[in-house]
């Protein structure tokens, strides 16, 4: 009796060291598209974010059991059809799915040319729900297709369908920045943080502000003083604007992103200026707050499935690819996590 009290107090303090393991984390604002023919140099991004050598990826995906629980959200209809699609596709399941996962992904690590094998891991992370996963896979099958033969091309056909159906957004922040980075480091899988159990409550809070602040904005008087106030921050927001335009068309997009004035203009256009109009005459300062308490929700959640999830495989080091529009909220949060080290891009060298 003596002896099993002992080993559950062990097991509970190694539960609680684990829980409370030091964490460093660097968050990386992007764009979720950066356009067909980008003009930044990922490359140098990527080995910037290399040299603070993570071993582990998050980005802004649903776990499968987050997808599974949720009933509803934006995008639940749009994943449903592309599950279909692959359901309709008529492959032989492997019979523990599980078991085929960590085997394949174990064979790709030393032998990452077994294009099939790739394929069947693809299918399989994907009718699992594991997006993140499937996703990833699916890039190392696109980066590879071109050099495909008639066996291959078939393989792919029958495995997984049309190419161009399950894999087109090449334009994105994975597509360019966090699924090459994984290849370069050799890490096999991205960590999935995204959360959207308040979405639906989310959808509605947007939906009233976005309707009375409409309603607000078109019975303005411009010449009054919150008029004025109100022209003054379009023309904030408009020279904001235009310095991210021009960030991008230099090469400078992430940069930008990463920044005070990133911060800033994404805040502002996002949110109906945020806080920054309280206290004019009749603005809906309750219901706007009510959709900020929805997207506080949401990043909060994220910045704890990163440390929870981190810290119960055992990794130290961590980079998070998250939308811009999500940094600064999510740097505020993991600042106030026990035993995380947060950094951003600017700090890196």
């Amino acid at each position: 009796m003596k002896t099993l009290l002992t080993i559950a107090l062990l097991l509970v303090s190694l539960f609680v060291t684990a829980q409370n393991q030091p964490l460093d984390v660097l968050i990386i604002g992007t764009s979720h598209d950066y356009g067909k023919k980008p003009t930044e140099n990922f490359a140098a991004l990527i080995n910037k974010i290399a040299a603070y050598q993570p071993e582990a990826v998050y980005g802004e995906f649903l776990s499968a059991e987050d997808y599974d629980a949720l009933t509803d959200y934006w995008n639940k209809a749009t994943m449903e059809k592309r599950y279909a699609y692959m359901n309709a596709i008529k492959y032989p399941a492997p019979a523990n799915p599980n078991k085929f996962i960590r085997k394949t992904t174990k064979l790709l690590h030393d032998h990452p040319n077994y294009h099939q094998e790739r394929m069947k891991l693809a299918r399989a992370l994907y009718l699992k729900h594991d997006n993140a996963n499937a996703r990833y896979q699916l890039y190392r099958l696109d980066k590879a297709r071109p050099n495909f033969g008639r066996e291959e091309i078939a393989a792919y056909k029958a495995i997984l369908g049309e190419p161009d159906s399950i894999y087109t957004a090449r334009s994105n922040e994975y597509h360019n920045i966090a699924f090459p980075l994984m290849d370069k480091l050799h890490i096999d899988q991205m960590g999935a943080m995204d959360s959207q159990r308040h979405d639906v409550a989310w959808s509605n809070a947007w939906g009233t502000a976005d309707s009375l602040f409409r309603k607000w904005e078109n019975g303005l008087d411009s010449t009054s003083a919150d008029g004025l106030k109100y022209k003054a921050l379009i023309n904030r927001q408009n020279d904001l604007q235009k310095a991210s335009r021009v960030a991008e068309k230099e090469g400078r997009g992430t940069e930008f992103y990463n920044s005070p004035e990133g911060d800033e203009y994404l805040n502002i256009i996002n949110f109906y200026g945020a806080r920054r109009l309280f206290g004019t005459a009749g603005f809906p300062e309750a219901n706007v707050n009510a959709m900020l308490a929805q997207w506080q929700n949401r990043n909060t959640d994220m910045v704890r499935n990163v440390a929870e999830r981190a810290r119960k495989t055992g990794a130290r080091r961590v980079v998070v690819f998250v939308g811009a529009n999500h940094r600064k909220i999510m740097y505020d949060g993991f600042l106030s996590v026990p035993n995380v080290m947060i950094r951003q891009l600017s700090s890196l060298k």
